[in-house]
């Protein structure tokens, strides 16, 4: 009897010994668990607050930017307006009750005032100049002797955009002088020339600006 007796206390010691083992265990994986879960945590927020994360780009629409439009001399601009071989726009002023189409260039000055030069395109930054005919009749630029200073005319282009451009300065100078061509202006400035009514050799120079 006594020997069973020992043999279930020994049984009993080593299942003790088994269930606590087996607690270890299980108390030490769950630890490391719970360690791993704390670390990946706090890796993420670190992560999150570096400054130095890396930002990936987000892809864009594949729509190209605009390029932009290159840079023309005087030369450039004149010719590209000579090629266009149409009517480049309306001129029309108020005061001499005068609208007119303007050609692209002298080839049909009997008609129409006609596009001469410019310095950075039509309505554009820069000087252009008009030049036309003193029919003395009335037509044309046959009026241009009325204008002064605070007058107005508009110019529409070719392509729909309108300017008016306040007239302020006049005077009368030879056919040789073009000094007008290289004054300083960041705004549009037209020019509209003609000859007087006693000189075919000087010009009557109306030199308008847009604001």
């Amino acid at each position: 009897m006594k020997n069973n007796i020992k043999y279930i206390l020994i049984i009993l010691f080593f299942i003790i010994i088994a269930i606590a083992i087996c607690l270890v265990v299980y108390f030490n994986l769950n630890k490391k668990e719970y360690v791993a879960n704390e670390v990946q945590q706090n890796v993420a927020v670190e992560e999150t607050t570096d400054e130095n994360v890396l930002v990936v780009p987000v892809e864009g629409t594949g729509e190209k930017e605009p390029e932009p439009e290159p840079e023309k001399d005087a030369a450039a601009w004149t010719n590209e307006i000579y090629n266009l071989n149409m009517e480049i726009g309306t001129l029309t002023i108020p005061k001499t009750n005068l609208t007119t189409p303007i050609f692209c260039k002298q080839s049909k000055m009997e008609e129409m005032p006609c596009f001469l030069y410019t310095t950075g395109g039509l309505n554009r930054k820069g000087v252009t100049l008009i030049t036309g005919h003193n029919k003395r009749n009335g037509k044309l630029f046959s009026n241009n002797k009325k204008l002064e200073e605070g007058d107005e005319f508009t110019f529409k282009d070719y392509e729909g955009k309108e300017l008016k451009y306040t007239i302020y300065s006049k005077y009368i100078t030879k056919d040789t002088d073009t000094s007008f061509l290289s004054i300083e202006t960041d705004k549009p400035v037209m020019v509209l020339s003609c000859c007087t009514d006693a000189n075919n050799d000087d010009r009557i120079i109306v030199m308008g600006r847009a604001e």
